[in-house]
């Protein structure tokens, strides 16, 4: 079993306390103060060796809030690792006000396109920008190819620089994250490309199609030539919950459709079937809101069910724990996982 660490242990949740105890005291008076003259002095050093002390890859910036004036955003740039950490520190800020509020990732930005990017090989007039969509149905999810004029003259490394800068300003961080696959760049327009600034309606329909995760089941059959059952949601997103950082796979032994004479595909008899569900009911009684499954393997005598839920939660882990010490059949493992790699193979 793979040790977890502990958030509560962490010197992590020190300095996100050391942050909120400085904004309350003097940070947002200083910061909007700041922001309305326009003179920072030493605060933007202050405030980033505060958020370094979270973790040293965080980032942090301000911009227009869109209930309140302004916001403040501590960024982990995509990594799963990092959006835990700010998804924590955005969760222990104080109550939005008229002036702050708080994000945990960076917000769709389009007026940068009627900007231009500078510090490449050469200027990018981001409104020339345009991107081919290809949609993977099956996936919900996109490979976006992005072509700008200047790419002819640039090099591969400030192309793919520009791209991606380009996408998330268009999308915003964790949109990219739920619905985009791949970026890649051209020099070449591609023939079903389309202006970069009507990109964001294409996801905005597609986030309303696919809002509610729906369970789809597939089968398949191992070198031995037993079947595979695998259950899983889909789409399959860790963005959407970004604190279920802990994979918890419960391995539950069955009785086999070979007992009862017929044909051993590997897969549960009639009876172990009905008990498998039943211990799936049990165990969600048991953890209530803590754990949410969003997988399940059946084959060859062995179900195994993918639950994720907080690492910071005790209660959780030990909930999983328990189950299994009453169980003679169960074993549980834990692995510190966010952005659910253990399950990737299913999306």
């Amino acid at each position: 079993m793979e040790l977890v660490r502990q958030w509560g242990d962490t010197a992590e949740t020190e300095a996100v306390g050391a942050f909120w105890r400085w904004w309350s005291v003097a940070g947002a008076g200083l910061i909007t103060a700041a922001v309305m003259t326009g003179v920072y002095g030493d605060l933007p050093e202050m405030i980033g060796a505060m958020v370094m002390a979270i973790h040293p890859e965080l980032r942090w910036e301000t911009g227009p809030g869109a209930r309140s004036r302004h916001r403040l955003c501590v960024s982990g740039g995509g990594d799963p690792r990092l959006r835990v950490l700010a998804e924590r520190w955005r969760r222990a800020a104080p109550r939005p006000t008229e002036t702050w509020e708080f994000a945990a990732a960076r917000e769709p930005q389009p007026n940068m396109l009627t900007g231009t990017l500078e510090g490449l090989d050469q200027p990018v007039d981001l409104g020339l920008a345009r991107i081919a969509v290809d949609w993977d149905p099956r996936r919900a999810l996109a490979e976006l190819t992005v072509f700008h004029p200047a790419f002819k003259g640039m090099g591969t490394n400030d192309c793919r620089q520009a791209a991606r800068l380009l996408v998330d300003w268009l999308l915003g961080e964790d949109d990219v994250q739920r619905w985009v696959g791949a970026v890649s760049v051209t020099r070449t327009d591609p023939r079903d490309s389309q202006p970069a600034a009507v990109v964001p309606e294409f996801f905005q329909a597609v986030a309303t199609r696919t809002a509610d995760p729906r369970w789809t089941m597939r089968e398949a059959k191992t070198s031995s030539g037993h079947r595979v059952i695998v259950c899983a949601l889909r789409p399959l997103r860790w963005v959407d919950h970004p604190l279920l950082d802990l994979h918890t796979a419960v391995r539950v032994r069955y009785r086999r459709t070979g007992n009862d004479g017929l044909p051993d595909d590997g897969l549960p008899d009639g009876e172990a079937l009905l008990g498998l569900l039943q211990l799936e009911k049990d165990l969600e009684s048991v953890l209530g809101p803590r754990g949410r499954m969003v997988a399940s393997e059946t084959s060859n005598g062995l179900r195994v069910l993918h639950y994720y839920s907080d690492s910071e939660d005790q209660n959780g882990r030990d909930s999983f724990d328990r189950f299994a010490r009453s169980r003679k059949d169960v074993q549980v493992d834990h692995t510190h996982d966010p952005g659910w790699g253990r399950v990737r193979k299913f999306i």
